[in-house]
């Protein structure tokens, strides 16, 4: 060999030369992309409920039930005009009693006058119709509206990208594992 020259490393059993991906981080990735498959999952999943339900109002149940309290609220990490409606009324189911917050399943905040005006027909001690879920009798509301489902829809993707993505990451390292 002439002064100059490189010798070439002789690989040994234990090192990478061929340039591949070491083990525990081909562990780390697939564990990794398991995890967040099924938090795209979880979240997906929730969401297609949430729309199915939202768009399925007249499968619910009605019963009558009994204000405890009307009023507004603000929101206490919001802005000045984030106000919130404040109910609590009571409805019977198979003779158990059952509490209720939720006015409908509307989640965006008002202005104070505008959850006012919404809730001036209502009264603590009033009776109301309480329409619930059959299946989940604890999931009521007074009213049948809700927000656009396109804010839902548009999660709903999102979560199903993260569904993809980590079975597209968990896919990889499964796959340089049988490439072995």
């Amino acid at each position: 060999m002439r002064p100059g020259d490189f010798r070439a490393a002789e690989p040994t059993p234990d090192s990478e030369a061929s340039g591949g991906v070491p083990q525990g981080v081909q562990i780390l990735a697939f564990l990794c992309g398991i995890v967040v498959a099924w938090l795209g999952f979880k979240s997906a999943y929730g969401d297609w409920t949430y729309i199915d339900k939202l768009s399925h109002l007249e499968r619910m149940a009605t019963t009558e039930g009994r204000f405890l309290q009307v009023k507004v609220r603000k929101d206490s990490v919001g802005s000045k005009d984030d106000w919130y409606p404040d109910v609590l009324y009571e409805y019977f189911i198979e003779g158990k009693s059952v509490w209720g917050w939720r006015l409908s399943y509307e989640e965006e905040p008002g202005t104070r006058e505008f959850w006012e005006k919404r809730l001036s027909g209502y009264s603590a001690g009033a009776t109301v119709p309480v329409y619930y879920d059959a299946a989940f009798p604890k999931d009521s509301i007074l009213q049948k509206q809700h927000d656009s489902l396109v804010r839902i829809w548009m999660k709903m993707a999102l979560g199903a990208g993260f569904l993809l993505a980590g079975l597209g990451l968990a896919g990889l390292s499964l796959s340089g594992w049988l490439r072995k």
